[in-house]
């Protein structure tokens, strides 16, 4: 039976669903982001206990105060999972602090066997953008559901992707599947390239990641699924798969739809999914969604 029940991590409130197929933890206080997933007691995410309980007040009178306040960093990785804007080029900096680490307003709906999660950012002081994080949960559905919705609260018109950054502890294996349109497709280099310890097999391109060698690899992919694997410290494998949608004719602000990153300061790598660009007029929103199912054992085999 599905259990909602209040919980802490990384120094923060958080609020933790457990359905007959994995656990969800979400904490509203740094960016509405995820901060556990997984069962058992086994999180498949890496959080930054370093930065427990630490938010730090941005005093700015205007958008050009905030954003000379945020582009000196440093940049917070408090780890699990959350939604970045792209182009990165755009940021000058590290990410939008109103939408990375600002405190997200939590409302609950429940309906029978299921709940909803709606964490909502403050309007950034600098863009005027606001992100909306709906996470879906069903007792019976192995399938979560996190939407992503950008909202535009400007007088301009604004263009920009939804990027789902997930920080995941290592060791652990990315599989990026060939798609139907786009098959073998070289990736795309993004930071020390040459370090990516890129595979293909048998359709797809396969990355073991098992030390701190930094890199980061694109794919321009329209399989709609990519997948992360781990064996947790129970022995058990574990195996992570997101499914999206992929529009192959609309353009991508990094040219990739799946990006591997492993960072070389702390022991995690992330597995990131972007949408398409979206130009959205004042008052407009887009959304996109990506869904998550644990399986266990590896999946594929």
């Amino acid at each position: 039976m599905l259990q909602v029940t209040e919980t802490s991590h990384i120094g923060f409130p958080s609020i933790t669903v457990r359905t007959k197929h994995y656990e969800v933890s979400a904490v509203p206080g740094i960016g509405g982001r995820i901060a556990a997933f997984g069962a058992n007691g086994v999180n498949l995410l890496y959080r930054n206990e370093s930065l427990a309980g630490y938010r730090p007040a941005y005093e700015a009178a205007n958008a050009d105060e905030m954003r000379a306040l945020r582009e000196r960093g440093p940049i917070l990785l408090y780890g699990g999972e959350k939604t970045w804007l792209a182009p990165q080029a755009d940021w000058g900096g590290c990410p939008y602090a109103d939408l990375d680490h600002g405190e997200y307003e939590l409302r609950t709906e429940r309906e029978g066997d299921a709940v909803r999660l709606v964490l909502t950012s403050p309007v950034c002081r600098e863009t005027r953008l606001q992100i909306i994080r709906t996470i879906t949960c069903a007792d019976d559905d192995p399938r979560m559901e996190i939407e992503q919705r950008l909202v535009n609260h400007g007088t301009a018109a604004v263009t920009k992707g939804l990027w789902q950054v997930t920080m995941l502890n290592r060791d652990g294996i990315v599989d990026v599947p060939d798609g139907e349109g786009v098959k073998a497709e070289r990736p795309v280099p993004m930071l020390r390239a040459e370090n990516a310890p890129a595979a293909r097999e048998a359709g797809g391109w396969r990355l073991k990641l098992g030390d701190n060698t930094l890199f980061k690899l694109g794919f321009m992919t329209d399989a709609g699924q990519t997948a992360a694997r781990h064996t947790g410290p129970d022995g058990e494998r574990y195996t992570l798969v997101k499914t999206f949608d992929v529009a192959a004719d609309r353009a991508y602000p990094h040219h990739t739809v799946v990006e591997v990153y492993n960072a070389e300061e702390y022991p995690y790598y992330e597995l990131e999914v972007h949408s398409p660009a979206y130009t959205l007029q004042p008052g407009e929103s887009a959304a996109f969604t990506v869904r998550w199912e644990l399986l266990r054992p590896y999946y594929p085999a």
